[in-house]
Parts: structure tokens; C-alpha cells; sequence
């Protein structure tokens, strides 16, 4: 089973749940698809392990082949190539997604392409199981293809139970974690800025017909009641763990609190029976 731990907003303790899920179960495959601020391995204390780069093509221009016909950024779909009617065309590379297109409708074979570095999958152990992370160059605009490439790597594996950190929002990175998810737990804070941004991610959810379940996390900070989410949505609260200093210090120290609360503990395997019952 394949579960995606995601949230509407930064901050609302999606990883720390993601990391709980891991260390409540052995031999789960741990997964960090939050590939421009990976910290799960962190939460973990991951062992280090392999590194090996992610590779996209991307477009150039040989100058002396070009014939200046402009039809490479006119059959750009991304907008990565410039050109202003006369002159050389202009390759953006952080625009480029290396689809092919450009040098497919060159008739003078000016238009290539060379392999560029997107960031790195770093591999792991925790506590024997494996761990993988997707790490995004910084300055980097390619996430989901650094996400999809970690997620090849984790087939490799053949483990049958993944947890996968999903990026925060609604955006093509998390879409591209949910469509090889079985599941979504979304964690949620209940405020209002909490409230409205998880509904957005569970109108994604909604659309690509995938299962889900609520965490209600640093509850007493905000109460507001997710009643209306739940019946506008389908979807049930599976657990609610309340806000402690002990735990905000035990994560700014980059300790998991399942690991220093007793709380935790017992809340998290509540929670794997939780999303046992509903989605096997």
C-alpha cells in the first residue's frame, strides 16, 4: 500500500506524521518527495547512503546549422525558447522541460540536446528499511520529474508499504506524488488558514479519485471543527494530535516526536489501524 502524507500549507506537521507512520512500522518504505526542502531523512536520523544524480534534457542551439526560422519556439509549449523574428533563437534552460519538440521541427538539425544535472535521489536506511530522497538543485525548476525519477528508484525496491512525504499545496509536484499513491492522509491544522488550504489539496484528491483520511494536528492552537470539510468531502478524521512545546522543541531539535512523546506512540498506531480499516 502506498500512502501520500500531504497538506494544503507548509508547517502544518506533515512530515513529522509522515516520520511517526515510519517508525511505527517496520520495514515501510520511506520516501521524501518534498524535493525543494527535504527533511524527512532528518526527522528519522536516516543513515547515509548512495547518491546518484538526476539527469533532464534540455535544449541548445548549434549557431552555425540555425537558419533562424524561428519554428522551434514557435512549437515551444513552456515558452523556453526566445526569438524575436530575426537571429539566433534563445534557449531558457530553467524554462525547458526536454520534451524533444524543438529539435524534432528543426529542418537544419540546429536544435539539440544535452543532459543537465536537476538535483540528486540520496538513499538510506532506517532502522534496516529503506529510505530514499528526492534533493532538488537549488535554483532548480524540474520537481516533478526529480519526484517521478525518486519514485522509479523506489520501485526498484519492491516494498510492499511506501510513505511518501508529498510536497505542501495543491501544485503539479503533489499531483504527481498523489497519481502513485493508493491513498492520501492530509494533515491538517484547525484554523482557518488550515481549513481553506487542505480543501484545495482534497478537490485534488477528489478529481483523481483517490481515497483519503484527516489528521487534525497541534490541535488547541486552533479548534475550528471539520465537520463541514469532512461531509463536503467524504472523508473521516482518522486522528488528532494536540499541540506541545515538548514536541515544537523535540522537532526543532530534528527529533520525530514519536520519538521523545508518549502521546505520539499510541496516536500513530491508532492511526495505522485507522488507515488499515479504511483503504485495505
Amino acid at each position: 500500500m502506498k500512502i501520500a502524507v500531504a497538506s494544503g500549507k507548509g508547517g502544518a506537521g506533515k512530515t513529522s506524521i509522515a516520520a511517526s507512520l515510519v517508525l511505527a512500522k517496520r520495514g515501510v518504505l520511506a520516501m521524501d518527495l518534498d524535493v525543494e526542502e527535504p527533511n524527512l531523512g532528518i526527522l528519522l536520523g536516516c543513515s547515509p547512503g548512495e547518491l546518484r544524480p538526476v539527469h533532464q534534457p534540455v535544449a541548445y542551439v548549434e549557431p552555425d546549422l540555425c537558419s533562424g526560422c524561428g519554428r522551434c519556439a514557435q512549437a515551444c509549449a513552456y515558452g523556453a525558447i526566445a526569438w524575436f523574428g530575426s537571429g539566433l533563437p534563445v534557449v531558457n534552460e530553467s524554462l525547458c522541460h526536454g520534451c524533444g519538440v524543438c529539435p524534432l521541427v528543426c529542418p537544419t538539425g540546429a536544435m539539440r540536446e544535452r543532459e543537465k544535472v536537476i538535483g540528486e535521489i540520496r538513499s538510506g536506511f532506517v532502522d534496516g528499511a529503506p529510505f530514499l530522497e528526492g534533493r532538488l538543485e537549488v535554483g532548480g525548476v524540474s520537481t516533478v520529474r526529480l519526484i517521478e525519477a525518486t519514485i522509479q528508484a523506489g520501485e526498484s525496491l519492491h516494498a510492499d508499504d511506501w510513505i511518501m512525504d508529498a510536497p505542501p499545496g495543491a501544485s503539479c509536484p503533489v499531483s504527481a506524488v498523489l497519481r502513485e499513491a493508493d491513498a492520501a492522509i492530509l494533515v491538517v491544522e484547525p484554523t482557518p488558514f488550515g481549513l481553506s488550504d487542505v480543501a484545495g489539496v482534497l478537490e485534488v484528491v477528489a478529481d483523481m479519485k483517490k481515497p483519503a483520511g484527516i489528521v487534525a494536528n497541534k490541535t488547541g492552537m486552533g479548534d475550528l471543527s471539520l465537520d463541514d470539510l469532512c461531509r463536503r468531502f467524504s472523508v473521516e478524521v482518522f486522528a488528532r494530535y494536540p499541540f506541545t512545546r515538548s514536541a515544537a522543541k523535540a522537532g526543532a531539535r530534528g527529533v520525530c516526536p514519536y520519538r521523545s512523546e508518549e502521546t505520539w506512540v499510541w496516536k500513530t498506531e491508532s492511526l495505522w489501524r485507522a488507515i488499515e480499516r479504511r483503504f485495505s
